[in-house]
């Protein structure tokens, strides 16, 4: 059975938004610009995300929430408006 949980962020130094930030989007959907929509296969993969944040960000400035979202609401997700977060796209130019 899969998790999925809504992770938002205020981070307030700009190179641990950036490491926390790439690190979720790895992990998920970018939704809003500090938030994410993480799905993860095992609650063991879930911990494993919530030590990798733990371990970029600074306790005493920052904070990260995970809202485990269960199955059922996600099937009455209500969006408004049609605006989209543009990823950023990893390219090589050779």
């Amino acid at each position: 059975m899969p998790y999925t949980y809504l992770i938002t962020y205020d981070i307030a130094d700009d190179d641990r938004r950036s490491d926390i930030s790439d690190l979720l989007a790895g992990h998920g959907a970018r939704v809003q610009y500090s938030v994410f929509e993480v799905t993860l296969p095992t609650k063991k993969d879930i911990q494993h995300l919530r030590g990798q944040l733990r371990n970029r960000m600074d306790r005493d400035e920052d904070q990260v929430r995970l809202y485990p979202l269960p199955g059922p609401v996600l099937n009455e997700l209500v969006i408004l408006g049609n605006r989209r977060i543009e990823e950023r796209a990893d390219f090589w130019i050779l």
